[in-house]
């Protein structure tokens, strides 16, 4: 019997509408944790590192966290695996929302989806039915329409879907997955694979139960967990700490400008402007810290914002003010694009043309200049639909900058082809994030917890995070526990690390595995796990060529842009080469065949050696 996990692996074959149910490898999920662990091994089994991401044999896999559907606060993620359209490498991303738990419900820990269908096709899990079903009256519809459309063709409002809008459809480079109210798998393109296997969307609805081996010391200790957060939340809720959010917000790096001076009281406006506009906040499964904000818009259709989205546009366009934010964030979520990338590609796009690289011939007539909502909002249209210059701009900045030439290139802000999404990387710390971080984006790099990069994510921390009362130092002191083990876990960052505070700490995690699955679990088997998370994604793509430099910064920000000071070259090379060898990789980044032994992956490391990848531990003296 299996306690925690469901036990069964669902595959998928669109080019064949072949189904298949496989019971899982016991070993392989208590070695990888479950959640991105479990799927990073299942894709580096099944997907050799020469296949094009535009290929019938890329395989989209999503697996629910092991906690995922569980009593445990926060246990709500689920993370995807796939090989990125946009930067070529094998890629993840990880989304919160209902969607993981009903997979969880429904009796699954994975879906594997290969193939390409002949026509628009939805798939549909109902416990044990599971079918591939026809989807060509949903092509070409928004987001919303696409999910209320399937809920009321299947007759039942409590199926969990995700699917991707006509941004996904045309193949944008940066399309996202969308779910339910504002929860995404975002950033390098994951919604164009989807788009390019013919496949709208995935609906799922479970009853079955999750068994818990040890359920007495597993509900006390989630009510323990629970009992912790109390503080966290109602700070978090105090408006007035919210309201100083948005002065920590930077200028666009296209322009030289200081929004910080320009606007001190941002943070406090934007408040003032939810309230305004009827604002509720939501929250995603067995969470309550409701992190997000639904706001009225147009036909009854909310925007959703969070995190960056309130000020991301209006940083990038030079505007300020919040309905042109929120029709930009309208326009996005309605496509299905990554937050980030749009606001990015836009302003790349304006400063091309401010600089004479671009013409009026190039944008279809449309001047492009600063501070004009109109033209971000063309631009966003066009790009969703692949139609004149959005069709360049589709492919993200550096593809765009190779086609349009000209010197585009020097201009385009980006690391290792994925858009940097436009603050702290003014901070050593932070850019030295984005260089490490698997997915070149720092909004997924927290150290690797204990054993690994603890204390450059600490750094990273103190940097740009929250303050605290100081009655909570007790809390502070504690190490984080790392972003990839929470992904394995299924548990969300604002639990476990993204903030000094965390309810749920790194000791809890063995035990919670363990009374969960009956797995007995010590905090060095769980570092092996997630050190193996990482090592496999590190492996797979050092073998397409990838490289971690302090090159990978494009080099405006070695001088200074605007009122953003230079970073030093040689820091962050020290910063970088540091990081790499705390997580056992040489200074560029590959992994080790000390490191990989170490963890149990000797034959990851038997694969680099014939590749010829087999390089000593580096000697570079770190500082």
């Amino acid at each position: 019997m299996w306690y925690g996990w469901t036990g069964t692996e669902l595959e998928i074959d669109l080019s064949r509408a072949n189904i298949k149910k496989n019971q899982g490898n016991q070993a392989m999920y208590h070695n990888y944790l479950g959640g991105r662990g479990l799927i990073t091994r299942l894709f580096w089994d099944r997907v050799p590192p020469e296949t094009e991401p535009f290929s019938a044999e890329n395989l989209l896999i999503f697996g629910a966290g092991t906690l995922v559907g569980t009593a445990v606060p926060g246990a709500n993620r689920t993370t995807m695996v796939t090989k990125s359209p946009l930067t070529g490498y094998l890629t993840y991303s990880n989304m919160g929302g209902f969607w993981g738990p009903e997979l969880k419900f429904a009796g699954y820990d994975t879906l594997s989806v290969s193939g390409k269908s002949p026509s628009p096709v939805y798939i549909y899990v109902n416990n044990d039915k599971v079918e591939i079903r026809d989807a060509r009256h949903l092509w070409g519809k928004s987001v919303a329409e696409t999910q209320r459309m399937i809920r009321a063709e299947l007759k039942n409002e409590c199926i969990q879907v995700m699917c991707i809008g006509p941004a996904g459809e045309n193949k944008v480079l940066f399309a996202s997955i969308e779910h339910s109210y504002g929860f995404s798998f975002s950033r390098t393109g994951v919604g164009a694979i989807m788009g390019d296997k013919n496949l709208k969307a995935i609906a799922v609805y479970g009853t079955k139960d999750i068994n818990i081996a040890r359920p007495e010391p597993f509900y006390e200790l989630c009510q323990e967990i629970l009992d912790r957060s109390y503080d966290v939340v109602k700070y978090i809720d105090d408006e007035q700490h919210d309201a100083s959010h948005g002065r920590r917000q930077q200028g666009t790096y296209y322009r030289n400008t200081d929004l910080l001076k320009k606007w001190p009281e941002a943070g406090r406006a934007h408040m003032d402007f939810l309230s305004r506009r009827g604002a509720v906040k939501i929250g995603c499964y067995n969470c309550s810290q409701k992190c997000f904000r639904s706001v009225p818009f147009a036909d009854g259709e909310p925007v959703y914002l969070k995190c960056r989205s309130p000020f991301y546009f209006i940083n990038m366009a030079d505007f300020q003010n919040y309905d042109f934010n929120l029709q930009c964030n309208y326009l996005i979520q309605r496509y299905g694009l990554d937050a980030l990338s749009p606001g990015n590609i836009c302003a790349f796009a304006i400063d091309l043309y401010q600089k004479g690289i671009l013409t009026k011939e190039d944008t279809d007539g449309m001047h492009l200049e600063w501070g004009k909502p109109e033209i971000i909002f063309a631009l966003l249209e066009k790009i969703g639909r692949r139609e004149g210059i959005g069709d360049v701009l589709a492919n993200g900045v550096y593809q765009a900058a190779q086609q349009i030439g000209r010197g585009a290139e020097q201009y385009a802000n980006h690391v290792r082809k994925l858009e940097t999404r436009g603050m702290n990387m003014h901070q050593v710390n932070m850019a030295s994030a984005y260089i490490l971080c698997d997915r070149m984006d720092n909004t997924r790099f927290g150290g690797g917890g204990f054993g690994e990069a603890e204390e450059v994510g600490k750094d990273i921390a103190e940097a740009v995070h929250r303050t605290y009362p100081p009655e909570w130092k007790e809390y502070l002191d504690l190490p984080n526990a790392g972003y990839c083990v929470s992904d394995c876990l299924g548990l969300c960052i604002f639990w476990t690390g993204f903030k000094p505070f965390t309810p749920i700490r790194k000791w809890d995690m063995p035990e919670l595995i363990s009374y969960a699955t009956g797995v007995e679990m010590s905090h060095e088997d769980m570092e092996k796990g997630f050190r193996r998370a990482r090592a496999l994604i590190r492996a797979y793509n050092t073998i397409l060529g990838e490289r971690m430099r302090a090159d990978d910064l494009p080099g405006k920000f070695f001088n200074g842009v605007g009122p953003i000071p230079p970073i030093s070259r040689d820091e962050l090379s020290k910063r970088v080469a540091y990081g790499n060898e705390l997580m056992g990789y040489t200074a560029e980044g590959i992994p080790t065949r000390e490191s990989l032994e170490e963890i149990g992956l000797g034959d990851i490391a038997q694969e680099l050696a014939r590749r010829g990848l087999s390089p000593k531990p580096s000697l570079m003296p770190v500082t």
